[in-house]
């Protein structure tokens, strides 16, 4: 269940015009209506940031690669943000960095990046 209150003059108008359009139901769909187009919206806002922040972490890695194969050889690292997070002995060492990156790259020094990224939430591309 979902409670929000309204300016009351945006209120009265709201529900004026949604039962105008939808008669009985009216307010519910517009509510329903209503939310999915802020949530479509914003889908976008964050695809475009996913698409920026997996740029800028591509970009650096290139940046990073040298000196991280001379320097971390076998070691795990994470770059979010555009940038290193930190180097260490294992996965676990380093997998709690940056959970609100909208994207991140952890991988083992030497490693091949892999085929399959996870972005943290619910889509997986291989």
């Amino acid at each position: 269940m979902l409670i929000a209150e309204l300016p009351q003059p945006l209120q009265e108008e709201f529900e004026r015009t949604a039962k105008l359009v939808y008669e009985e139901e009216g307010v519910k769909r517009a509510i329903v209506e209503a939310a999915e187009l802020w949530l479509a919206q914003h889908r976008e806002r964050r695809l475009a940031l996913i698409e920026t922040e997996r740029l800028e972490n591509d970009q650096a890695y290139e940046q990073l690669r040298p000196e991280l194969e001379r320097d971390h050889g076998g070691q795990w690292f994470v770059i979010a943000h555009g940038q290193l997070q930190d180097v260490g002995d294992s996965l676990e060492a380093v997998e709690h960095l940056a959970p609100e990156a909208h994207g991140r790259i952890v991988m083992q020094v030497g490693e091949d990046q892999p085929a399959e990224v996870e972005f943290g939430w619910q889509m997986t591309f291989n």
